[in-house]
């Protein structure tokens, strides 16, 4: 079959080619909205250089005036009684946030009582929102859940997250 010869030129062969190893893909938006350039348009990605924080599903958060602040992307899994401000903030199927949501995208999967402001905000189909939204696009999908009010933005700093 091999011959030593055969074997030790194929093994010099692939010890001259180089492999370029590339970084995965780094979560840089809301789960449903594809952060590469054939994104959907008006929808604007976080900077690749910022990676997603993650409150996990064991987390529970409650304060009075307690106010997250993230300069970057935000995954909930869990419970957080409070304000979120951030670049894109998620609220994951099975997590629950009351309080006011302020982040340039807003991507709701569960639940979510209070106010949501941001410059895109979606619904997915199995969202429960009771909440007054302020936004200056709004995607409601089949199924989402919806009670309260919309109202369109007058200007970017109604909807602009306080990142301080």
């Amino acid at each position: 079959m091999f011959s030593r010869d055969s074997r030790a030129e194929t093994r010099a062969d692939t010890s001259r080619q180089t492999t370029t190893v590339t970084a995965p893909p780094r979560f840089s938006g809301p789960i449903g909205v594809v952060s590469n350039n054939n994104s959907a348009p008006g929808y604007s990605a976080v900077s690749p250089d910022r990676p997603t924080s993650i409150l996990g599903p064991d987390i529970s958060i409650f304060g009075e005036q307690l106010i997250l602040k993230t300069k970057g992307s935000l995954l909930i899994q869990g419970h957080i009684e409070g304000d979120v401000h951030g670049e894109s903030v998620t609220v994951d199927n099975g997590a629950h946030v009351k309080g006011v949501i302020t982040a340039r995208t807003i991507a709701i999967q569960g639940g979510v009582k209070g106010q949501l402001k941001g410059s895109n905000v979606i619904l997915h189909e199995h969202s429960v929102v009771d909440a007054d939204i302020v936004q200056e696009r709004l995607m409601v999908a089949e199924g989402a859940q919806f009670e309260g009010s919309v109202k369109k933005a007058k200007d970017a700093s109604e909807v602009t997250p306080d990142l301080s």
